[in-house]
């Protein structure tokens, strides 16, 4: 098994194709032309990590991590996504693609960072899984606006 960190310059594919699985999976609106998009815009940002885990050649594993920088913490981060193929769960790979997440957040100085579980992960207890993993409720409440962009994808 091999993780690595995609760049703009690889083949993104695999690692699209995982993403929209996933978002499918979790029930997501988001189309697949809007994945793909986004998808090569992280790998070519220094800012972000995508990361694809491999098996033989075949893609079973993907995360994403976004950093930015504040006041309080200087630079932070926020995994947001992590998708392991379902024929590969139980194995430790999430485990291990954490590790590749964090090894690129600390080379980069990153206070720390977080992940955000969504209502159709808490039906499956993600937040206890994540909670073994050392992440914790700061009591701060996350909330969202959604604006809408003069940009293309």
């Amino acid at each position: 098994m091999n993780i690595r960190k995609l760049s703009a310059a690889d083949d993104l594919a695999p690692a699209i194709d995982l993403l929209c699985r996933f978002f499918s999976e979790e029930g997501f609106s988001t189309e697949p032309d809007t994945i793909t998009a986004h998808t090569r815009q992280m790998a070519s940002l220094h800012t972000c990590g995508l990361f694809i885990a491999e098996d033989r050649g075949r893609a079973i594993g993907v995360a994403t991590v976004s950093l930015e920088f504040g006041i309080e913490y200087g630079w932070s981060a926020e995994m947001g996504d992590l998708y392991i193929d379902p024929e590969y769960r139980g194995r430790g790979l999430s485990r291990i693609m954490i590790a590749a997440v964090e090894s690129f957040l600390k080379e980069r100085g990153v206070a720390g960072y977080q992940v955000t579980v969504t209502p159709h992960a808490s039906e499956h207890d993600i937040a206890r899984y994540y909670s073994r993993l050392g992440f914790g409720s700061e009591g701060r409440v996350i909330l969202y606006k959604k604006l809408v962009s003069s940009l293309k994808n």
